[in-house]
C-alpha cells in the first residue's frame, strides 16, 4: 500500500498533487511489517521503516517552488510512482455555502470555466463528512486534478478566483484545497 494506495479517501499523495515549497515535506504511508522503505523525490533520496503495524514516515529536505517532479516510492518488490507534482503555494479554502459556490453559479461562468486552463493550479475537494474524532481517510474519494475546463466547473468560485489573484504578483505554482459546507 506504500503512500496508501490511490483508493477512495486514503491519500494525499498522488498524480498532480501540490505540496507546499521551502519546508520539510512529509510523507507517510503502509508497508509489509519492518520492511525498509525508499523514498526519491527532486533529487533528494531518504529511507524510512515500517514499524510492527507497518506504518512509515519520512521527511524530505525543504525543496524550492516548481515542478513537475517524480515521487518514486519502494518497499521491497513494490514501487510506486506518482508524477506531475508541483511544489507552490497550497491554500486551504474553507467555509459554508459561499465557499462551496462552484464556478458554473457565479457571475461570467461561461468566460471563466472556457478560460480554466492553469497547467500549475491544482485543486482538490475534501468530501463532505462528518465524525466526532480525526480520521485518517477522508469520507470518498479524492483525487488531485489541474485546473481546466472540466475541473474548476464544480470547483469553488471564491477559492479559484482568489488563486487567480493571487496570480496576478505570485508567479508560483499553487494548491486549491477545497474543504467547504
Amino acid at each position: 500500500r506504500m503512500l496508501g494506495r490511490v483508493d477512495a479517501g486514503e491519500t494525499l499523495f498522488q498524480d498532480h498533487a501540490a505540496l507546499q515549497p521551502e519546508a520539510p515535506i512529509r510523507l507517510w504511508g503502509h508497508a509489509e511489517a519492518g520492511s525498509g522503505v525508499s523514498i526519491a523525490f527532486a533529487g533528494q533520496a531518504v529511507t524510512a521503516h515500517a514499524d510492527a503495524d507497518g506504518r512509515w514516515e519520512a521527511t524530505l529536505p525543504a525543496q524550492a517552488a516548481g515542478g513537475p517532479h517524480v515521487l518514486v516510492v519502494k518497499a521491497g518488490r513494490t514501487t510506486q510512482v506518482v508524477r506531475d507534482i508541483r511544489l507552490g503555494d497550497v491554500w486551504l479554502c474553507a467555509g459554508q455555502s459561499n465557499m462551496e459556490l462552484p464556478v458554473w453559479r457565479a457571475l461570467d461562468a461561461r468566460s471563466e470555466i472556457a478560460s480554466a486552463t492553469h497547467p500549475d493550479i491544482r485543486l482538490f475537494v475534501v468530501p463532505q463528512g462528518s465524525a466526532v474524532r480525526p480520521q485518517s481517510r477522508f469520507a470518498g474519494e479524492v483525487r488531485w486534478q489541474a485546473a481546466s475546463p472540466e475541473s474548476a466547473r464544480d470547483f469553488s468560485a471564491a477559492c479559484l478566483y482568489f488563486a487567480h489573484e493571487l496570480r496576478k504578483t505570485l508567479d508560483v505554482p499553487m494548491g486549491l484545497i477545497q474543504a467547504a459546507w
